[in-house]
């Protein structure tokens, strides 16, 4: 249940909300609930002497912080800096998502059900269901810092699965900080890409793809234009011939 909603709370950003003050009262509810979340988890693991828990759980709770007060700047203050939703969510990619959520929990469900396992990291599921969400834009970044970005972020993730399938194999310690820690930096990676996808500079506009596809289409045109006028010469040799034969015999 957790990582459905972690891939719902990442799309918080492009839920239709026209008022400004309807759309900052809801991202303000939700960064009370992520941050209580996160003072519960805090308080848990510092009773449980997880010194290493607690630091990387304050971490969570400043990161999800800044990235609530660039959320809310970017759409409370939109119309005003021209800033807008350039990776708007539609209905096709719930159903895309579901699809995928199946898929990776078919893969999961015996690893969540095993009480001899402990599966720490929070958000690399819904990472995962992601990855598609945003690669679907990656014709339309502009520039190197959006496409570096969203590499830098699967990277990242990759590295945080694969190292806790290996402590969950091994029962080493430095396997599980490592996860913990790659999956800490694929939340700074997929904020950044979220708060920079607000950025009408990040994209290319719709002007230059079509002048693209334009340039892309007219070596095509040419190219059966000559084609075409060498069929057509060829059509009247062939008639000349042929009537000249006609006319021999």
């Amino acid at each position: 249940l957790s990582s459905i909603l972690s891939v719902f709370f990442y799309l918080q950003y492009c839920v239709p909300l026209r008022s400004r003050y309807v759309c900052f009262f809801y991202h303000f509810s939700l960064w009370i609930l992520s941050e209580v979340g996160t003072i519960g988890h805090v308080i848990f693991y510092a009773k449980e002497s997880g010194t290493l828990h607690v630091v990387l759980y304050i971490l969570w709770g400043l990161i999800d912080s800044i990235y609530f007060a660039c959320l809310i700047y970017c759409r409370v203050f939109s119309k005003h800096y021209g800033l807008r939703v350039h990776m708007p969510i539609k209905q096709e990619h719930l159903f895309h998502f579901i699809s995928r959520l199946e898929v990776i929990l078919a893969i999961f469900i015996p690893v969540f059900f095993d009480a001899h396992l402990i599966t720490l990291t929070r958000d690399n599921i819904a990472f995962y269901i992601l990855f598609d969400f945003f690669a679907e834009s990656y014709s339309r970044f502009a520039g190197v810092r959006m496409k570096a970005t969203l590499y830098i972020f699967v990277v990242t993730v990759t590295a945080s699965v694969t190292t806790e399938w290996i402590h969950i194999a091994k029962h080493e310690k430095v396997y599980d900080i490592a996860s913990l820690i790659c999956e800490l930096v694929a939340a700074c990676f997929c904020y950044s890409l979220i708060v920079m996808q607000f950025f009408p500079s990040n994209f290319i506009s719709k002007k230059k793809r079509k002048d693209k596809r334009s340039r892309k289409t007219s070596p095509k045109l040419s190219v059966n234009s000559v084609q075409r006028s060498d069929n057509h010469i060829d059509d009247e040799t062939s008639t000349d011939t042929n009537s000249g034969n006609i006319s021999y015999f």
